[in-house]
């Protein structure tokens, strides 16, 4: 594997490792879509995080759930606050939580004529496959420059996700499949030279969102990344949020040095796949950041 080794004052190499919490979520707007989101918060960042969204939910006063599905059609008003805490958030995530806090998300396309449906008898085969990608994905993008040796992964997903996936007497082994594809893959970088950390544990752990702020988040983050690949909401509150995250995906388009909010290798959205069956970056997007010109989705 290529890897740039450091020494210390002693001319003996150093160990880097590092502890990292992956909150995950998929959302599945229409039959063509289906999308993974994944925030990367190192675990000795995570109560900072925390402590950020909390303030946002003093601010004004409210303790519900954040869901992006279900959200208000107004930010004014008794009624607005879960729209105002959810505008905080995305707006703390561009100016200073993005520095601890990554997010990638994985668009598949499943109308894609590389798209192998046979490939998954059941729903959640596709989920837990394209989990794995982007997770492997997310590891290289955000984690790999920071020139780690290994890596503890944290893994929490949303339990009513999970407990709504078996059916029909098929079990979903995504708490096995997960750790399985994450050591394949630290092996598959090492065969063919690539830089890429030992996944030296790997946890797996089902939270319930309504008490975890990271999980909200994380959804939050995607549902407005849903809002711009689709634009399938006319509530303002979703469009505001859509936008404020499309304009990130275009900036992020740019020269690292020619960005406006310096998002690079911190967040991050790809498609896959295209109609060579690779991933690409080049995604289109049907809302647009300015609402006096349509944008039409190229299906």
């Amino acid at each position: 594997m290529t890897t740039v080794t450091e020494y210390d004052l002693w001319d003996q190499p150093v160990h880097r490792e590092e502890e990292w919490c992956v909150f995950h979520d998929e959302s599945i707007p229409n039959k063509r879509w289906l999308l993974i989101g994944l925030l990367f918060v190192r675990e000795k960042d995570v109560e900072e995080a925390k402590r950020v969204l909390r303030q946002a939910r003093q601010n004004e006063n409210y303790e519900g759930e954040i869901h992006f599905s279900a959200l208000p059609k107004s930010f004014g008003g008794q009624y607005g606050a879960k729209a105002r805490v959810a505008r905080s958030w995305l707006e703390a995530y561009q100016d200073h939580l993005c520095e601890r806090v990554f997010f990638s998300c994985l668009a598949v396309d499943r109308h894609s004529p590389k798209y192998k449906s046979e490939h998954f008898p059941k729903d959640f085969h596709a989920y837990n496959r394209f989990t794995a990608m982007a997770l492997k994905a997310g590891i290289a993008w955000h984690l790999v420059p920071r020139n780690l040796n290994c890596v503890v992964i944290h893994f929490v997903s949303d339990k009513k996700d999970r407990q709504t996936r078996p059916d029909e007497g098929w079990q979903d082994n995504f708490e096995q499949y997960l750790p399985y594809r994450a050591g394949r893959d630290v092996f598959s970088a090492q065969v063919e030279g690539r830089n890429y950390p030992l996944v030296k544990k790997f946890r797996v752990e089902l939270r319930d969102s309504k008490s975890e702020d990271l999980l909200q988040l994380t959804d939050l983050l995607l549902g407005a990344m849903q809002e711009a690949l689709v634009s399938g909401s006319s509530r303002a509150t979703k469009q505001e949020l859509g936008k404020m995250v499309l304009r990130w995906c275009e900036d992020i388009r740019k020269k690292p040095r020619e960005q406006q909010y310096a998002l690079h290798r911190k967040f991050n959205v790809w498609a896959f796949p295209d109609e060579q069956g690779r991933p690409y970056n080049n995604v289109r997007f049907a809302l647009d950041a300015n609402p006096n010109q349509l944008r039409l989705f190229e299906a």
